[in-house]
């Protein structure tokens, strides 16, 4: 994993802008898609579609489909396994995209959680899940990559990211504009 974060870490947002965003435009979201193509540093979305292209035939969990956009940028990395998740709701006309999972309900019960290479977090933003997210990442011993959006939003998000105790790099200036963080879970 490790190597993985280092490709994450050394990743230029030249090469990041570089890359094909075609993924949004080849299925019909019924919402306005233009911002899954701004830069990097601007929105997550190139970088997503870069860190699944690092995983080969992987798991890979996005937590809060919502719009289900970052489903879609992690599912450009066909070979890889997509299970997006959210405790609201699933939108009927979201894209039946190929390897994506749509799942409504607490992914803190599903057991192949621990089985994910990659974690994407983008919930409620207020801290409250995300501890408690955090808190059951420890207790199955999860060895991973996660990513939080958002860190940068507000004062609960920072607090939350100020106490993340695992090895951990704010990658805003390649993600997105309201904070984007990476941690590795190897101990």
């Amino acid at each position: 994993m490790r190597d993985i974060v280092t490709k994450i870490l050394n990743v230029t947002n030249e090469e990041l802008d570089s890359l094909n965003t075609s993924i949004f435009n080849m299925y019909n979201f019924y919402h306005d898609i233009s911002y899954t193509h701004l830069e990097s540093g601007k929105e997550h979305y190139r970088l997503l579609i870069y860190i699944a292209s690092l995983f080969n035939k992987d798991l890979m969990f996005d937590i809060g489909t919502n719009k289900c956009m970052s489903a879609a940028a992690l599912s450009s990395g066909y070979t890889n396994k997509v299970k997006s998740y959210d405790v609201m709701k699933i939108l009927p006309n979201n894209p039946i995209l190929p390897n994506v999972i749509y799942v409504l309900g607490d992914v803190c019960e599903d057991e192949s959680l621990k089985d994910a290479k990659f974690i994407f977090l983008d919930t409620l933003h207020d801290g409250m899940f995300e501890n408690r997210f955090l808190g059951h990442l420890h207790d199955i011993n999860y060895k991973g990559i996660l990513m939080l959006d958002d860190i940068h939003l507000n004062l609960e998000m920072e607090k939350f990211w100020s106490n993340i105790i695992e090895e951990k790099w704010d990658i805003t200036s390649k993600g997105h504009w309201s904070g984007s963080g990476l941690v590795l879970f190897d101990n």
